[in-house]
């Protein structure tokens, strides 16, 4: 068994988690996550996103949660900015003293029915535009300017998409000038083997670990095996969520129906990611370094749940 000896564990919770909220979560109420998520040691977050406020009004307040993070140079905060608009707001946002580390300025999924519903771009569009938006942003100091590749596995709209696609895609990725890549699973739909057979083939030509990560919506219930397997292959980075929330963009916020991307893919109790303390958990029993407390996961946990008024997906929180 050939395993890391230390996992980075990206949590998501404040971005792709809460972007599928139907309630606006406050601003008083993010900056808290995010202060004691770097508590309880984590040293990378999603902060949120700067996409248009109505396609996305959870996060109208993204200005005030920048401002409002403590400085810190041993964490790494990570923003989306997926059109060119999108990109000068964020440069605009490090002028005026933001801390942005971290930028994904490309979401290009394999399938094009996906691409086409999420960002109302074609393939070739969605390249051209990246392109110009990687040198814009290293252009203006941001230090790690990365790329999403969606539906490597599968597509909840289009079905099956052979593999081949994808490697072409990393390919065009690094070609264009991304530092990284985030590989993406949004129909959770991903076997260990796949996985297991598709990284072991992205390393062995882009063996630079540190420009990889893997991004599972634990929609099947094969979330930690997919992760269990993408270590095994070498993969070091991985995205959670606290109760596993995430998932598309609402269409419906605070009682007021939005543009969103229209309807839901999912009708599901859950569609969000692996759940954060539920893989912290399992990293820290097996000996792989994660720096991260689980105990004080299982708080953020617990006060996530009572901040969004529901019981979440958990299986080690609910047992501390």
């Amino acid at each position: 068994m050939k395993l890391p000896k230390k996992v980075e564990v990206m949590d998501v919770t404040l971005r792709d988690g809460f972007q599928h909220e139907e309630m606006f979560v406050p601003t008083e109420a993010k900056l808290w996550i995010a202060n004691k998520l770097i508590d309880a040691g984590f040293t990378k977050f999603e902060v949120g996103t700067f996409s248009h406020i109505k396609y996305v009004p959870q996060f109208k307040d993204i200005e005030a949660v920048l401002k409002g993070l403590p400085k810190n140079e041993n964490v790494e905060y990570t923003v989306l900015a997926l059109n060119t608009k999108a990109c000068e707001r964020t440069v605009q946002a490090l002028e005026d003293g933001a801390q942005i580390d971290r930028v994904l300025c490309g979401q290009l999924a394999t399938s094009e029915a996906y691409a086409r519903k999420n960002m109302n771009r074609t393939h070739e569009e969605l390249f051209a535009e990246a392109e110009k938006n990687v040198k814009f942003l290293h252009d203006h100091g941001v230090k790690k300017v990365f790329a999403n590749i969606g539906t490597i596995f599968g597509c909840p709209i289009q079905g099956e998409v052979p593999l081949e696609k994808a490697y072409e895609f990393c390919d065009r990725c690094f070609d264009i000038g991304f530092d990284e890549i985030e590989h993406s699973d949004p129909d959770g739909i991903a076997d260990p083997a796949k996985v297991f057979e598709y990284f072991s083939t992205v390393l062995d030509k882009y063996p630079d670990t540190s420009a990889h990560s893997f991004h599972v919506h634990d929609i099947r219930g094969m979330g930690l095996t997919a992760y269990y397997a993408a270590m095994e292959a070498g993969v070091t980075m991985f995205d959670c969520s606290m109760g596993g929330i995430g998932g598309q963009v609402a269409n419906i916020v605070d009682n007021v129906p939005v543009k969103g991307i229209g309807d839901y893919y999912f009708d599901t109790r859950r569609t969000g990611l692996v759940e954060t303390c539920d893989f912290v958990t399992m990293l820290n029993q097996m000996g792989i370094e994660t720096g991260i407390d689980e105990q004080k996961c299982y708080k953020i946990a617990t006060m996530v749940e009572r901040i969004l008024g529901r019981e979440l997906s958990s299986f080690t929180s609910s047992i501390r």
